[in-house]
């Protein structure tokens, strides 16, 4: 009995021992909880230290805008020949006899540059010479004589039959130099068919034949043709034929001649489009200056069609674009190109809108936008933003 009791009180001690040890690691995990979630509370409450900021600067390249000019043009590619060329043609079916010129010999207006056997029409032309004046002596005789009857007549000491007899005489005279000279005029010109003379002042191009040999009337002999001015005729495209006028300066350059630019101006334009090509044929006329050009050069043309002064021009690299779609109360779309560049203002860039203009040889004209003075960013503007801080390097 005594046993039993002793026995439970240990045990009912222990159970209280247990329990209290519960409830103190109960206790431990609410301040646990408490001292966790104050700390959290405390770290919440903490905003941490802001980094700053750190403004980037961009190095750019400027160039200051100032009046300038830019001109648009056409190019287009031709072969020239001489202004003047011509060939001289055999008028008569005879040997050549003589040959005064070889290729490239300088020549003059009217110069004897060959003839062909002539020895019949030479000698036709002094006897038709001899006979004019033989009925020039006539004439001027059978007129001393009608003046004499004529102040005879007047004087009632001749009869009417003599005095127009007298006439007669006259007038028969004057019928036979007429004649004569008609004669010696054609005997002339068929001893001239047998001399072949220069048209105009040039070069001799070729030479077609050779001393004894016979030529056929018709025949080329001889080409000429003036190099101190040259000459192309180039294919306009019908989208620039407004542009293009007579009296326009034209610049050409040839492969074969690299380091020397030639001008000219445009001469003359065709009034009908080639209703094939499509194209308007326009002549120009090139200075030769030192006798460079030879006749069947290929060069390459350059038409200016319009010019602008007093305007900013730029690198087309310069001006960048985008693209922006516009919707219209209809629901259709339309893409349109915007223009845009950088400019310095006040240590920073500046993104301005702006109007390109004419566009040639790698520069662009800006008609809108910029101004005189204005520093335009020209390297640099692809990585630069609005209101990005620069730095300028040149």
């Amino acid at each position: 009995m005594n046993m039993t009791k002793t026995s439970s009180g240990i045990t009912n001690n222990k159970n209280k021992d247990h329990d209290m040890k519960g409830h103190c690691m109960i206790r431990g995990r609410i301040y646990a909880g408490l001292a966790l979630i104050t700390l959290l509370g405390n770290f919440s409450g903490c905003k941490p230290p802001r980094k700053e900021e750190i403004k980037r600067t961009v190095p750019v390249r400027v160039y200051v805008a100032r009046s300038d000019s830019i001109s648009a043009t056409v190019a287009l590619t031709g072969s020239i020949e001489a202004e003047s060329d011509a060939f001289v043609y055999s008028k008569v079916t005879e040997r050549l006899i003589t040959l005064a010129v070889k290729t490239g010999d300088r020549v003059r207006t009217g110069q004897l540059l060959a003839e062909q056997y002539n020895r019949g029409a030479r000698e036709g032309k002094t006897a038709a010479a001899a006979a004019l004046k033989g009925a020039q002596i006539e004439e001027s005789a059978r007129r001393d004589d009608f003046s004499r009857m004529s102040n005879l007549f007047d004087k009632k000491a001749v009869t009417r039959q003599q005095f127009d007899q007298a006439k007669n005489q006259l007038d028969a005279a004057e019928a036979t130099r007429e004649q004569t000279a008609a004669s010696l005029e054609q005997a002339v010109v068929q001893y001239e068919n047998t001399l072949l003379r220069a048209p105009f002042n040039g070069t001799i191009a070729a030479v077609y034949f050779d001393c004894n040999q016979t030529v056929a009337a018709g025949q080329q002999v001889i080409k000429i043709i003036n190099a101190n001015s040259m000459k192309t005729k180039l294919k306009i495209p019908s989208v620039d034929i407004g542009k293009v006028k007579v009296g326009r300066e034209v610049t050409a350059r040839f492969p074969s001649i690299p380091d020397v630019q030639f001008t000219g101006t445009i001469s003359r334009m065709d009034e009908a489009i080639d209703p094939v090509t499509q194209t308007l044929i326009a002549e120009v006329r090139l200075e030769n200056r030192e006798n460079l050009l030879k006749s069947g050069m290929f060069g390459e043309f350059v038409i200016e069609t319009l010019q602008h002064t007093e305007t900013v021009v730029v690198n087309e690299l310069t001006i960048l674009n985008r693209t922006t779609i516009i919707t219209d109360n209809r629901g259709f779309q339309t893409e349109r190109p915007e223009y845009y560049l950088y400019v310095v203002s006040g240590g920073t860039a500046l993104k301005k809108a702006v109007i390109p203009g004419i566009v040639a040889g790698g520069s662009t004209e800006i008609v809108e936008g910029v101004s005189f003075g204005d520093s335009i960013i020209v390297a640099g503007q692809n990585i630069v933003k609005n209101g990005d801080a620069i730095r300028i390097v040149n």
